[in-house]
């Protein structure tokens, strides 16, 4: 009976632990979300960015190209972070939805970032003091699910000066940067489109990860 009790128990604390579609993540935890609540640290500005269990839900309209919301309460620099997601279809011809990883972060106008459009393309990108540059484009990436409500996985691992993009498991490119220095770097995700519209399809982050990579 005792033996009986303790497959139950097992069970159940199975079913309480939450699934993480990131696959191939490697070392510690620093931080785990899969939006059951808000008590993320997330920084949210409700309607357009803001923790709707068991979501996150970007809600782009037509005075917001692009939002970012940035964790408030971990930290992270070296590290391997990963976020599953839902990406709407593209608006219309031209006009691509994206999600995307934000790291590296001094604030919202210093940030890297890596990030997927709903036709496949994948950029990893860099703003400093406000303004964009792409270091670069890989269009199509026949990785990407495009099937309607399909989950996506954006992953990277930022590790002593080496930036690792996957999608879905797939390496895409492995590019040499300069880690920021201090105590205060942030992680995040975004949402954007390529031009701004009323009520553009909501973009859903369903669970977001960040491990010591190593």
């Amino acid at each position: 009976m005792l033996r009986i009790f303790n497959v139950i128990a097992v069970l159940q604390l199975l079913s309480l632990t939450p699934v993480w579609a990131c696959s191939g993540q490697v070392g510690s935890v620093i931080f785990q979300d899969d939006f059951s609540d808000d008590s993320g640290g997330w920084d949210e500005a409700p309607p357009y960015a803001s923790v709707q269990p068991p979501v996150f839900v970007f809600a782009l309209n037509a005075s917001y190209i692009a939002f970012s919301s940035h964790n408030l309460s971990f930290n992270a620099i070296d590290g391997d972070y990963c976020m599953d997601f839902i990406l709407p279809p593209a608006i219309a011809a031209g006009n691509q939805m994206y999600t995307g990883i934000d790291f590296w972060a001094l604030d919202y106008d210093n940030v890297w970032n890596f990030n997927t459009g709903s036709d496949g393309s994948l950029f990893l990108q860099r703003k400093s003091s406000g303004k964009w540059a792409t270091l670069w484009t890989v269009s199509n990436s026949p990785a990407f699910l495009s099937a309607a409500n399909a989950v996506n996985s954006l992953r990277l691992t930022a590790l002593n000066g080496l930036i690792t993009t996957y999608l879905n498991g797939t390496m895409i490119k492995a590019t040499r940067a300069p880690e920021p220095t201090g105590s205060n770097i942030m992680f995040g995700m975004m949402a954007a489109v390529n031009t701004a519209v009323d009520n553009a399809p909501k973009v859903q982050v369903k669970a977001f990860s960040v491990t010591v990579g190593k």
